[in-house]
């Protein structure tokens, strides 16, 4: 064991000896590959333990960097290539930035509740200064780090959730893309010096000006260009990169940072119709220079003077995990969204963001934030970050922890009005109305069965109203399902969510409670459809199975009967689309 040790403790000193005979080239090269090897091993087991990336490669850094092994000899590189990682980062954060996003969600009470939180949580940093030890321009620049959450990492896992076009899924988008603009303002306002009106109005002016610039150019210009560089993916490539680039030589010549320039290059092909492919394009080299970036960030930190900012350390997490999603639980139901939807969303925003490295990292250039302040910045980040899974995960027993403080504003009003509902007793409940959902909708409607219908979507239930079908909002596990299925006249239950472990519990619940009621649910795959035949389903849909059976009685057709076969299908879709869109 203890000539292992010694061995290990000796691998250091035995690099140094081997890259002495490597020419400058041979280092570089040396230096990427033990980056891109090691953030390999870390992010299998990030994927591994469900947690983001990000935190990987800042961990990647930190044991290649200085502060504990030190493999890493040419940091000037390394920084120079993590600068391209932040500025297509931001490239990607503009193209995101969608005003149609921000309006789905309501656009008034989006920017009521996201400029309120986040000057709320200036405030309270500033006000504390000198409890926590810090300057003026300090506390100012801590407490716009803690202001804002990930888009990146909240998208991440609010897909993986299938829950991005949900009513709370829709909030998060929306107060994260207002607060990446104000984040972008942020970065302009601290780049033009102190807070002196005429330099700081003279940087918002420029910025503007570029803004204005990457609209017309997008709406005139740069669409037509696309189009025929489309012909040629290497072409299309290269335009793309182009048009980022162009911003950021546009933002060097406005005395702007790079990243500004960047975010507004991305704002200009937000709206284009080829931003998909522009997107799909472009991402493997975000992925690699964005993974330099946060490799180059972890190579910062610093253990050096932890001891003295602990205390500023343990502020940051009660912030972000605490006061932050408490003031913005406070502003959801304030603007009349239910509590379970005001605590989903508040929860999602505890964290910090990408943002706060960016801004942190400006800090120190500055000369406001010190090396270990801003190790504290990084490690916070990582670690709110990595809790946002789980925070998913466990939201349902964490809703039920804080009921008691959630329950003190039970007397605020509620306004989301997301169902429809009469009085009569329900015989037939429909979970999911969308996709497959929708075709059984229309049966049973034909049938005329006293129907509820329950979704997760707020847009479908908008249109359930508009045709005044009972419905009401609320996922398959929701409170509303289990007093739905105490109906004395309840006959069938039929679930098309495709997640198993949903409609296992929907199956196990319904039938504690009621074991008369035929269940019929919906599994992707045959090992999950025996599972729920074995749990008492009554009968189990599987799509992909219908569909390629659908498929097969078209292979022997002739092609005339399979242009009947494609308008009846047409015919179907509009009817379908009438019904819930009309």
């Amino acid at each position: 064991m203890v000539n292992l040790t010694r061995y290990l403790l000796e691998i250091p000193s035995r690099i140094y000896e081997n890259l002495s005979h490597m020419s400058a080239t041979e280092i570089i090269i040396f230096d990427i590959a033990l980056i891109i090897i090691i953030s390999s091993i870390f992010a299998f087991i990030a994927r591994f333990l469900k947690q983001p990336l990000i935190p990987a490669y800042v961990l990647t850094g930190l044991i290649l960097g200085p502060a504990v092994f030190g493999f890493v000899h040419n940091k000037e590189l390394i920084q120079a290539f993590s600068e391209i990682g932040i500025a297509l980062l931001l490239f990607f954060a503009g193209i995101e930035l969608s005003f149609r996003k921000i309006k789905e969600a309501n656009l008034k009470r989006i920017l009521f509740i996201g400029t309120l939180q986040v000057i709320a949580m200036i405030l309270i940093v500033f006000f504390l200064k000198d409890f926590l030890g810090l300057s003026p321009m300090g506390a100012t620049y801590l407490g716009v780090i803690m202001a804002f959450g990930s888009t990146m990492v909240d998208v991440k896992v609010l897909s993986d959730r299938r829950e991005l076009v949900t009513l709370h899924g829709r909030l998060v988008l929306g107060i994260l893309l207002l607060e990446d603009i104000f984040a972008i303002v942020a970065i302009v306002i601290f780049t033009a010096g102190d807070f002196i009106f005429l330099p700081v109005a003279y940087s918002l002016a420029k910025l503007l000006g570029m803004i204005v610039l990457a609209i017309l150019l997008q709406k005139f210009v740069l669409d037509r260009v696309f189009k025929f560089a489309a012909k040629s993916k290497e072409v299309l490539f290269l335009t793309a990169l182009s048009v980022l680039f162009l911003f950021v030589l546009l933002s060097f010549l406005a005395e702007l940072s790079m990243i500004i320039g960047a975010f507004i290059a991305g704002v200009s092909i937000a709206n284009s119709p080829f931003k998909i492919e522009l997107e799909s394009r472009i991402s493997p080299l975000r992925d690699f220079f964005g993974i330099l970036f946060f490799v180059a960030l972890g190579m910062q930190i610093t253990f050096q003077g932890l001891n003295e900012y602990s205390f500023i350390f343990g502020s940051i997490l009660v912030g972000a995990f605490l006061i932050k999603p408490a003031i913005s639980f406070l502003l959801l139901r304030i603007s009349g969204y239910k509590p379970k939807t005001s605590f989903f969303t508040a929860l999602s925003l505890a964290h910090l963001s990408e943002f706060a490295l960016v801004i942190g990292g400006l800090g120190v250039v500055m000369g406001v934030l010190d090396s270990s302040l801003f190790s504290i910045v990084i490690l916070s980040t990582i670690i709110t970050m990595s809790a946002i899974p789980y925070f998913m995960n466990y939201r349902e027993g964490l809703y039920y922890m804080f009921r008691l403080p959630i329950s003190i504003l039970r007397f605020l009003p509620i306004k989301e009005k997301l169902e429809y509902k009469t009085n009569d007793e329900k015989e037939i409940i429909l979970i999911g109305a969308h996709r497959m959902g929708s075709v059984l909708l229309k049966k049973l409607l034909k049938v005329k069965k006293k129907l509820l219908v329950i979704d997760y979507d707020p847009e479908v239930i908008n249109d359930l109203i508009n045709n005044k079908i009972s419905c009401i909002y609320g996922d398959i596990v929701s409170p509303e399902v289990l007093v739905s299925v105490n109906s004395k006249k309840l006959k069938k239950v039929i679930s098309t969510v495709p997640t198993y472990d949903d409609n296992l519990h929907l199956l196990k619940t319904i039938k504690e409670i009621n074991p008369d009621v035929t269940v019929i649910v919906t599994a992707q795959r045959i090992s999950e459809a025996n599972s729920l035949y074995n749990h008492g389903a009554d009968y189990v849909i599987t799509p992909k199975i219908s569909a390629g059976h659908e498929v097969t009685s078209l292979i022997g057709s002739s092609k005339s009967s399979i242009k009947e076969a494609k308008n009846n299908h047409i015919k179907k879709l509009k009817d379908i689309h009438k019904l819930l869109y009309k």
